[in-house]
């Protein structure tokens, strides 16, 4: 018993290093082209700080104990480790996928302590009844308001790059633009015919290509279009953030590259985005008179108010906000601002539609609402999350064409 002990504490360590290894190569080493050093200070150090106290104690904790703090550590470092593996069988490894197939190594040993050690020691001083009985309730309570928040966490600024590939035609131009931060973006614009532009923005988990299909429709109609991949996305440099914080310094770029544009005419821009792309736009709306109409497809969330004031029961608040706060952690940058304060400054007139009759269609009935006279809400309750323009082609087509003739 006393060697069992002695190689569970080395894979323990051994687990724990490779993890860490990750961890600062994530923060510090490819961090993502155009972020300071600085960005991911407080995960790096979070990170060494966890690892370290988990080293030192963990050999001092009861079997059942030990368990469950390899099962914490080990959970977000599978779920970290399979998106790196998941890209690189998909896309091909790159070097920041090295270090994750490692961690998710890490992260299967620890899961595998987390079932040998209390095994091992089964017949050493047995907990209570009462203790078991406690065990049996906290552990899967613990895994739904802590692990699974953290782990959505991981996820929302893990996302990986998705290749962009070829312009769909020659018609389309590679651009590079700087959003107003200064990060370098890339895209691809469509010179327009009827003087008129519209600004393209996609959804939290692709890139520019999200958007081609509602570029086609409003080229096909004479409008200029400008997709590019938003911050961390496709080949724009930045860090990924799929709740879009940061992304109206994208917008904000992209607009401005309009204004500059010859075939652009007496500011007539207009905006269309999806999802965390719809969000990016209500923002950037209210802060911006020069955008002419906004399309917001699939609006729904990307703060903690926003949530709260949606939802507001404790135990999905308790959730949500683990989930909000290990993302700003992670990212390194603070979250934007709650959409419904932001929709009561836009004046420009606004179109959002939403799909089906849950959370999405509540909320983009209440930023109508909020937004007061300039908005309209199309909802359409058979179609799915930003699919419209799929499953009602002619119908969606008719009237974002009509909207932005009307508004441009």
């Amino acid at each position: 018993m006393v060697r069992a002990t002695h190689h569970e504490r080395r894979a323990f360590a051994a687990a724990l290093a490779v993890l860490l290894v990750h961890a600062l190569d994530d923060a510090f080493v490819h961090r993502g082209a155009g972020v300071p050093p600085t960005r991911h200070l407080a995960a790096g150090l979070l990170a060494a700080l966890v690892c370290g106290l988990a080293g030192a104690f963990a050999g001092r904790l009861r079997p059942g104990l030990q368990a469950a703090l390899a099962a914490a550590l080990g959970v977000p470092a599978v779920v970290n480790g399979a998106m790196h593996a998941v890209h690189a069988w998909s896309y091909g490894p790159e070097p920041a996928d090295v270090t994750g197939l490692a961690a998710l190594l890490g992260g299967v040993a620890l899961l595998a302590l987390a079932v040998v050690v209390p095994w091992r020691h089964r017949r050493e001083r047995p907990a209570s009844f009462k203790v078991r009985a406690a065990a049996l309730v906290l552990a899967p309570l613990a895994v739904v308001v802590v692990l699974v928040p953290v782990a959505v966490g991981l996820v929302e600024v893990h996302d990986f790059r998705v290749p962009v590939g070829s312009p769909p035609d020659a018609s389309y131009a590679s651009v590079t633009f700087r959003a107003t931060d200064g990060l370098r973006l890339s895209g691809w614009y469509r010179a327009s015919r009827n003087g008129a532009a519209v600004l393209l923005v996609h959804g939290g988990g692709g890139n520019r290509v999200g958007a081609l299909r509602q570029a086609r429709m409003l080229a096909a109609h004479g409008y200029g279009v400008l997709l590019y991949d938003s911050r961390g996305s496709g080949r724009s440099e930045g860090a990924r953030n799929t709740w879009d914080w940061g992304w109206e310094k994208d917008a904000a770029g992209a607009l401005r590259f309009l204004e500059r544009r010859g075939d652009v005419h007496d500011g007539r821009i207009g905006a269309l985005g999806l999802s965390s792309g719809a969000d990016t736009l209500v923002d950037l709306a209210a802060d911006h008179p020069a955008l002419r109409a906004v399309v917001a497809d699939g609006t729904a969330l990307r703060t903690f108010e926003d949530a709260d004031r949606e939802f507001g029961a404790p135990f999905t608040m308790v959730t949500s906000w683990l989930s909000f706060a290990t993302t700003r952690v992670l990212a390194g940058t603070a979250p934007s601002r709650p959409l419904e304060d932001l929709a009561r400054r836009v004046r420009a007139p606004l179109l959002l539609i939403s799909a089906g009759r849950d959370a999405e269609w509540r909320l983009s009935r209440r930023y109508a609402a909020a937004a007061g006279r300039v908005a309209r809400h199309w909802n359409l309750p058979d179609a799915r999350h930003t699919g419209a323009v799929r499953s009602h082609s002619r119908e969606y087509e008719r009237r974002v064409v009509a909207f932005f003739d009307r508004a441009l």
